[in-house]
C-alpha cells in the first residue's frame, strides 16, 4: 500500500477518495511523505451520517479543484445547481460597533464654547487674552503658570486613565423592600453574637436562627455537626448569613480556609437558601476610603468563585463600614 501511494505521488497524484466503511486507508495514507500537499478524502466515516459523510467528501474534491458532476448528485432533488462567479470587487463590510450618541443631536451646548476660550488661554498661557475673558483687574501673572501647569497635568492623567480598566463603584438606588419571611440563619463568631444584623434581619420579618460558629478553630465536619444539631429541617432555611470573616475573628490564610469549610459544610447538610458573607475593609471605595484589608479582600476571592461554583446558592458579599449603625443595618437587611 505505501509502494502504491508513493507511486501515485510520483505521477502527480494530489486527491485521494477512500471508497469505504470508514477513513482507515485515509490515515495510512496521511503518514506517507509527500513532496508536494495532497488531499485525503474519505467517502464514509463509521461516526458520520453516510449522507453528510459522502456530501462532505465531495465538498472537499470540490475545493480542491477536482471536477464533480453535481447535476447528477442533484437529480434526486427535481432542482439544478448552478455556479455563481465571485465579485471581482472588494467584498462589502459592514460596522457593527455601536456608535455613540451625540448629545441634543448633534448640537453643542452653549458653556462648550466659553470653556474653549477659556482653556485655549490657559494652554497658550496668553495673559493678555484671559484677562480680557475674565475682565479681571488683578493681576494674573501668577496664577497663570500654575493654572497650566494643573490643565496640562489632569490632560495626561486623563490620557493614560483611558488605557486601563478600573473598578468603579457607584451608590446604590434605595429600593422600597417587600421584607423578608422565611427562617434566615446567621453564623457568628464568639465576639459577635449580639451583632446588630441578626436583629436588623428580625425586624425586617425574617426568623432569626443563629449558631455559634468559631472561624479559628472550626473544620468542615465540625461545622456541619453544629449545623445538623440546630437544624432541625435544613432545606426550609430561606437565606445564610455569615459573619464569621469579621475583622479580629481568624487570621490570614485560616480565616480564608475557615470560611470555605463552613460554605462546604452548609452544602453536607443541604441548607437551602443562598448564602451572604460579611466582611469589613475588603473593599476601598475611594479615597476617603480606609484601605482594604488583606484577610477580607482574600475572603472576596474566595466569594467570587463560589459564585461561580455555586451560582444557585451564592447569593452575594457585603463589605460593612467601619461604624455600623442604624440606616446601615436597614440598607443591608433590605
Amino acid at each position: 500500500f505505501g509502494d502504491a501511494v508513493t507511486t501515485l505521488h510520483g505521477l502527480g497524484v494530489t486527491s485521494f477518495v477512500e471508497v469505504g466503511p470508514d477513513a482507515t486507508l485515509t490515515a495510512l495514507a496521511a503518514d506517507i511523505p509527500a513532496e508536494r500537499p495532497v488531499h485525503l478524502m474519505a467517502a464514509l466515516r463509521r461516526d458520520q451520517p453516510d449522507t453528510m459523510a459522502l456530501v462532505t467528501a465531495l465538498a472537499r474534491l470540490h475545493v480542491t479543484g477536482t471536477p464533480v458532476d453535481w447535476a447528477a448528485w442533484f437529480t434526486h432533488t427535481g432542482g439544478q445547481p448552478r455556479t455563481v462567479d465571485l465579485p471581482t470587487y472588494a467584498f462589502h463590510r459592514r460596522w457593527y460597533w455601536p456608535e455613540p450618541a451625540s448629545a441634543a443631536g448633534g448640537t453643542p451646548r452653549a458653556g462648550d464654547d466659553v470653556d474653549e476660550r477659556f482653556w485655549a488661554a490657559v494652554e497658550r498661557e496668553d495673559l493678555t487674552g484671559l484677562g480680557a475673558e475674565l475682565a479681571a483687574e488683578q493681576s494674573l501673572s501668577d496664577l497663570l503658570p500654575k493654572l497650566a501647569r494643573w490643565r496640562r497635568a489632569g490632560q495626561q492623567q486623563s490620557t493614560v486613565d483611558s488605557w486601563r480598566y478600573r473598578v468603579e463603584w457607584r451608590p446604590a438606588p434605595t429600593v422600597p423592600s417587600a421584607g423578608l419571611t422565611g427562617t434566615w440563619l446567621v453564623l457568628v463568631p464568639p465576639a459577635q453574637a449580639d451583632h446588630p444584623l441578626a436583629e436588623g434581619l428580625a425586624e425586617q420579618g425574617a426568623e432569626v436562627l443563629t449558631v455559634g460558629l468559631d472561624p479559628a478553630g472550626t473544620s468542615r465536619d465540625d461545622a456541619a455537626g453544629r449545623l445538623r444539631a440546630a437544624l432541625p429541617r435544613p432545606g426550609e432555611v430561606a437565606g445564610v448569613l455569615s459573619l464569621l470573616s469579621l475583622p479580629g475573628e481568624a487570621d490570614g490564610e485560616a480565616g480564608v480556609a475557615e470560611s470555605l469549610a463552613v460554605m462546604q459544610a452548609l452544602n453536607d447538610c443541604g441548607v437551602g437558601g443562598r448564602v451572604w458573607w460579611v466582611t469589613r475593609g475588603a473593599v476601598s471605595v475611594g479615597r476617603s476610603d480606609a484601605p482594604a484589608d488583606p484577610v477580607a479582600a482574600a475572603v472576596w476571592g474566595v466569594g467570587r468563585v463560589a459564585a461561580l461554583e455555586e451560582p444557585r446558592r451564592w447569593g452575594g458579599l457585603v463589605d460593612l463600614p467601619e461604624v455600623v449603625d442604624a440606616r446601615v443595618v436597614r440598607r443591608v437587611c433590605q
